[in-house]
């Protein structure tokens, strides 16, 4: 029996004084990449888990970094 692998992309509005310390907190969630960002506070951000719950728990903690504006699930795929 295969895994199933559930890969998302969010897309993190930061303020822009506050990406190092945005950027610190995002990598301290687990399973949280971040491929590509910009100074002006956009952030790209790649989750990859075994299960629905996990992508709601990691949003939730990226919601609540300090510095964080918005998060937003772009893109979910269930592999």
């Amino acid at each position: 029996m295969s895994e199933i692998v559930h890969i998302s992309s969010l897309l993190l509005r930061a303020d822009p004084k506050k990406m190092e310390q945005v950027l610190t907190g995002i990598a301290a969630v687990d399973l949280a990449e971040v491929p590509v960002s910009d100074p002006n506070g956009k952030i790209i951000v790649i989750i990859e888990t075994t299960n629905q719950g996990a992508i709601v728990d990691a949003l939730t903690q990226l919601q609540l970094i300090d510095g964080v504006v918005s998060a937003s699930l772009v893109y979910h795929q269930t592999d």
